[in-house]
């Protein structure tokens, strides 16, 4: 049947613009999971797809309509290549898109724009007098329909076998994941069925599976496991080690507590991190600061007795992060212990048993009291490049600029990014990339050991913040320039091979005429006041850092117009 076109105008309105800001927020949250950003190119694909069909139920046969069906193909090829992409790297999140598979997802878009923009000399995809319609195309029309389809159910199987397998804890997931995809298969086997001629649905359902896919991601976030230093004492440790999340799932376990746990479950999943504490080993109700120490006998009837101690973890601001919960199989002590009463003729060598058990334990308690203070640092550290985190800057940012303020004293903050940081990682490799972080970041934190009260902080990616208290915009931008200066004359070795680096850096200074008077305190209004300008000073130092990257990179710049000393060309 035919649609009247004027009626779908505002449904291909609103699938665009939904499309578009579900692409726009993706995207700024990439930084949280690669994911996101696959999942924003999809829907910038699906918006481009739909502007230009909802156009195209306006215009007639003709050259016009030929070149925004061509265009339209570039949204018909990526989605479901988008797709497949996003399909790997859900039921994978330590997959990445190699560049061999991108160069082969490539190879059918450009093969069917070339197609279509030269239809006219062959009419392979569509034959003459049949306009655009997929439905009475050419025999590459058929084609490219045919591999869409297989690669679309490729990306289904692999979320259906994650589903089926996978851990029970994502099943919800991948459910719904699956049932997102209906309606654009359903709006494409329509066109091509006929069933609905004159308007192309598939970018109105391809808009409604995106959707549904960015809330799961933000609905049911898959957990990924924790680096813990010392993970070699944790293996080596006998009693079973386990580290939950504020909300009560499982981060990180050691292998005793591994086997221990699927010795104790009739029915072990594959996975136990994600999963509930309360599912997999004691009933004790979580709540912030929850101590315990409890003794199971016959745990689950299953003649295996535990004293599982729980203890809350926190960060060096004191803010809770999770629990540490330690459970030792306490069966052959409590059997000792029996015997004990028994026969009194072995108490003896029995106490001498159970001393040495207890100074172990006193020992493991030692060790696992240091394994937990190294776990809060770690709350509020990069993993890769050991410098804090994004988070922990903005508190220390907060706390400097509210003590110089009381003091008088000016505060500096740089804001560097590596230089063209993109083609590092494509010409020496991803762990080229990653040394150059860490050697970067190895000489911010000795920049910073040379300013009092100076942080370094690893703001994302491969930008770098460093803070600077007491120094004003000239002083810290001369400082920021001895650095650049030997960044850029010492080239990283990776892989037994040099690799230049170079870094450009904005430099923004909240000035002592913005401080408090002497003896005033902070009040609420106050402080918020300090908050606003502490964005202002990021956004200042952002600011200058895109002007020394606009200069041609590989220099300082200072906010306001103002120049640093021996800033190079």
């Amino acid at each position: 049947m035919d649609v009247e076109p004027l009626a779908l105008l505002p449904l291909f309105g609103l699938s665009t613009v939904i499309a578009f800001t579900v692409g726009v927020i993706a995207w700024r949250r990439r930084h949280v999971a690669p994911l996101l950003g696959s999942l924003a190119v999809v829907s910038m694909a699906i918006a481009e797809w739909s502007l230009i069909s909802g156009i195209l139920t306006q215009v007639e046969v003709g050259m016009t309509r030929h070149i925004l069906a061509t265009l339209a193909f570039v949204g018909v090829c990526l989605v479901p290549a988008g797709f497949f992409v996003v399909s790997q790297a859900m039921v994978n999140r330590a997959w990445r898109l190699p560049r061999r598979t991108a160069l082969l997802l490539a190879i059918e878009p450009m093969f069917v724009i070339v197609g279509g923009a030269t239809n006219p000399w062959h009419h392979l995809f569509f034959l003459p007098g049949t306009g655009t319609r997929m439905a009475e195309g050419g025999p590459l029309i058929w084609v490219h329909i045919a591999y869409t389809y297989v690669l679309l159910m490729v990306a289904m199987v692999r979320v259906f076998s994650a589903w089926a397998w996978g851990p029970r804890s994502q099943r919800r997931l991948y459910g719904f994941t699956l049932l997102g995809a209906v309606p654009p298969f359903l709006g494409n086997l329509l066109n091509v069925m006929k069933v609905v001629q004159g308007v192309d649905l598939a970018p109105v359902g391809f808009c409604v599976s995106v959707v549904v896919i960015y809330f799961l991601l933000v609905r049911f976030p898959m957990y990924e496991l924790v680096p813990v230093a010392r993970q070699n004492v944790l293996d080596m440790i006998d009693d079973m080690i386990v580290t939950v999340d504020a909300s009560g799932r499982i981060l990180d376990l050691n292998p005793a507590a591994d086997h221990l746990v699927r010795g104790l479950m009739p029915e072990p999943p594959a996975r136990l991190t994600g999963l509930p504490l309360n599912d997999v080993l004691c009933d004790v109700t979580l709540s912030e600061g929850t101590e315990a120490d409890r003794i199971y006998a016959n745990y689950k009837d299953s003649g295996v007795d535990l004293n599982v101690r729980i203890s809350s973890l926190r960060d060096d601001r004191d803010g809770h992060v999770g629990w540490a919960v330690v459970a030792r199989d306490i069966t052959a002590l409590n059997e000792q212990r029996r015997e004990l009463e028994q026969a009194n003729v072995q108490l003896h060598g029995q106490r001498r048993e159970l001393e040495q058990a207890n100074a172990r334990l006193h020992e493991q308690l030692r060790t696992i009291e240091l394994l937990r203070a190294d776990l809060a640092e770690q709350a509020v550290r990069d993993a890769l490049t050991g410098l804090h985190n994004r988070r922990h800057l903005m508190e220390e940012l907060a706390r400097l600029a509210a003590e110089c303020a009381l003091q008088g004293r000016p505060l500096s903050v740089a804001l560097l990014d590596v230089d063209h940081f993109k083609q590092v990682n494509d010409r020496y490799g991803h762990g080229a990339g990653d040394e150059v972080l860490v050697r970067v970041a190895g000489w911010l934190r000795e920049a910073a050991g040379a300013v009092a009260g100076a942080v370094a902080a690893r703001y994302g990616g491969e930008e770098f913040v460093l803070v600077l208290p007491g120094l004003d915009a000239v002083a810290a931008g001369a400082r920021v320039e001895v650095l650049r200066a030997r960044v850029a004359a010492e080239p990283v070795r990776a892989g037994g091979r040099p690799v230049p680096v170079t870094f450009s850096a904005g430099v923004a200074c909240r000035t002592a005429g913005q401080s408090l008077e002497a003896g005033q305190t902070l009040g609420a209004g106050q402080g918020l006041e300090i908050g606003q300008g502490l964005e202002e000073l990021l956004h200042a130092a952002d600011e200058a850092l895109y002007a020394a990257k606009r200069a041609g990179r590989n220099r300082v710049e200072l906010a306001g117009g103002l120049s640093s000393p021996g800033v190079a060309a």
